[in-house]
């Protein structure tokens, strides 16, 4: 991301990392810095310092904190060890009043309904990372936790990553983590709430105990489907970090093994499954070993690909359309990690690996021209029948597309005769991907999907009309929700959804946007 986001940066010249090296003192980083450095850095041999990436930031004139928040995720997701400080580390806080004076303003700001930025969470959450043992009062602990889950599942892009760090720095704190837990459990089990695949995935960032007994509680007895997924997502991680018992494991095993060969499950459900069967633990009895291989085996017989080329040579075409339409060439920079990114984003059966490809993908200057290669392939990949591919090409567009791209995902959520994992696909996307929708698309969308659930009644009409206002609610059209919500011709829970996003506290919105 660094190295891209330099080469092609807002200055020609530094393509060549000693002119870059040479200009890179300044600003908020004092030292000089060597083109050994540089390249250790761009290549990942050693971790590049907080203050650095600001200085990339400075100098390649891009917002404040865009590439920190998004390493701080990277460096999160993947970590071999997980932990409340961020593995990109900040500088030093001065101790003394003056810390604690800025924690208390802070903390004031957010127990009050004062509007709180990405910015600010950042920084209050490494300050109590970095304070250790602070003793704050257990209700203080809890609304925090409630207020940044709360901002968190109504905000997009960069603030949404910003809020998503955060509350992990809470989730993996020796006094946080309780009321942090707490407060995804009870969402999560909230039904009126219309965010749940996130408010429990989250929970694989939280080694405490009551974090693994919730995932799996979800699992056993979802509060609904979303819910579930969420768990199933979040075993990825727990697994990884040992946070369930052997015990629990044990009885992770035979609910894995239904999600990964049960065909009443989705496609991405049941894939997901079959992925987490590879990390079951190896040191479990021999009969729970080769039920585990036979299913791992039959999930990947069933797995799904492009139908006209191995995914190898379709990222490749990808990613080779991509560099072809970027603003200048870099005759010294084959980027041979570009395809491997644009594979992961599109055919991993994990969604948070396709999520944090496209982020990181999101971080550089290639999003603009990747993004309309996507949109591209789309058309194609929908006019072919490649239902599978079509669907993560949307997911990724859901993060990369622009204005430019919504027109398309306008198109798809409301054109006759789509396969539903395209239309549901769309209509959540719909939300998130760039630019903004007039209201009568959104009239119309609304009109069509309630005419066709109030004729079949068919529950694919009624997750399309979720997912719709799932979009209104994230782009804040309280006129056109207040519409939906008075409509007799809406569903209930549909309905319901859109008194949730209406009622939302005005500071939670107002901050999520920030």
């Amino acid at each position: 991301m660094l190295r891209v986001n330099r080469i092609y940066g807002p200055q020609e010249r530094w393509q060549r990392e000693s002119v870059f090296a040479a200009d890179f003192q300044g600003g908020c980083w004092r030292e000089r810095t060597s083109v050994y450095r540089i390249s250790r850095w761009e290549t990942a041999k050693v971790r590049v310092p907080y203050l650095a990436v600001r200085r990339y930031e400075e100098l390649l004139q891009l917002p404040a904190h865009r590439l920190v928040v998004l390493i701080d995720t990277m460096y999160r997701y993947s970590a071999q060890v997980p932990g409340a400080e961020p593995l990109l580390q900040r500088p030093p806080y001065r101790d003394g009043p003056a810390t604690a004076e800025r924690m208390d303003e802070l903390l004031e700001a957010v127990q009050s309904d004062d509007v709180v930025n990405g910015d600010q969470w950042d920084e209050l959450t490494a300050l109590l990372v970095g304070a250790g043992q602070v003793m704050l009062p257990r209700s203080t602990w809890a609304h925090l936790a409630d207020r940044l889950l709360a901002e968190m599942i109504v905000a997009d892009g960069v603030a949404w990553a910003q809020r998503y760090e955060a509350l992990n720095r809470l989730l993996a704190h020796p006094l946080g983590q309780q009321p942090a837990v707490a407060a995804c459990a009870s969402l999560a089990a909230d039904r009126t709430n219309q965010v749940f695949v996130e408010t429990v995935s989250v929970l694989d960032g939280s080694p405490h105990p009551d974090a693994a007994a919730h995932v799996l509680q979800q699992l056993v007895h979802p509060t609904n489907d979303r819910a579930q997924y969420g768990a199933l997502l979040a075993c990825v991680r727990k697994l990884r970090y040992g946070h369930f018992t052997e015990p629990q494991v044990r009885r992770l095993v035979p609910i894995v093994n239904e999600f990964a060969t049960d065909p009443a499950y989705y496609e991405d459900t049941r894939l997901l499954a079959a992925e987490l069967i590879r990390q079951i633990p190896a040191d479990l009895p021999a009969d729970v070993r080769r039920r585990i291989r036979q299913t791992a085996s039959q999930a990947v017989a069933h797995r799904p690909g492009p139908e006209t080329a191995p995914r190898r040579a379709f990222s490749e075409r990808i990613a080779n359309t991509t560099v072809a339409g970027m603003v200048r060439e870099a005759l010294r920079f084959p980027d041979k990690l570009l395809p491997d990114l644009i594979e992961e984003m599109v055919f991993s059966p994990v969604f948070d690996v396709r999520l944090y490809a496209a982020l990181l993908l999101f971080g550089t200057p290639y999003r603009a021209s990747l993004a309309a290669a996507l949109a591209i392939e789309l058309v194609d990949q929908v006019g072919g029948g490649g239902s599978e591919v079509a669907r993560a090409l949307i997911e990724a567009l859901r993060i990369l597309g622009s204005e430019k791209q919504r027109p398309l995902i306008e198109r798809l959520t409301i054109a006759a005769g789509m396969p539903h994992p395209i239309t549901l696909a769309a209509a959540s996307a719909i939300g998130h991907i760039g630019g903004t929708s007039p209201d009568h698309y959104w009239t119309r969308a609304i009109d069509q999907h309630a005419g066709d659930w109030h004729r079949t009644r068919r529950e694919t009409s009624a997750s399309a009309l979720d997912a719709l206002i799932y979009g209104l609610g994230i782009t804040r059209n309280m006129a056109v929700l207040r519409r939906v919500r008075a409509r007799p011709d809406i569903p209930p829970p549909a309905q319901t959804a859109a008194g949730w996003w209406l009622n939302l506290p005005t500071s939670v919105y107002e901050s999520a946007k920030r």
